[in-house]
């Protein structure tokens, strides 16, 4: 086993990972929110949050993250694209 200061270490670089991502993320929400804007959409299409959230939590048990725990992450991470989307 690694020792603590190496695992956490790992966890550092793996947190500063996962804002990059929700960085890039929130631009493409923005983009998305921008063309829907545009087009006049709507912000919320709660088909398509449904079937995504389906998708993920399938994908997740694969790799033994438990449910709840991933539908809270990526409830709050759409939650925060809506409100990003609706400010356009």
């Amino acid at each position: 086993m690694k020792p603590l200061e190496d695992l956490r270490k790992e966890i550092d670089n793996l947190d500063q990972e996962l804002l990059q991502i929700l960085a890039k993320r929130m631009e493409t929400v923005k983009m998305i929110g921008s063309l829907k804007d545009a087009k006049g959409f709507p912000v919320l299409d709660e088909k398509r949050r449904e079937e995504l959230l389906r998708s993920i939590v399938e994908k997740a048990k694969s790799m033994n993250l438990g449910r709840e725990f991933v539908e809270k992450v990526f409830n709050t991470i759409h939650d925060h694209a809506v409100d990003l989307q609706n400010k356009i």
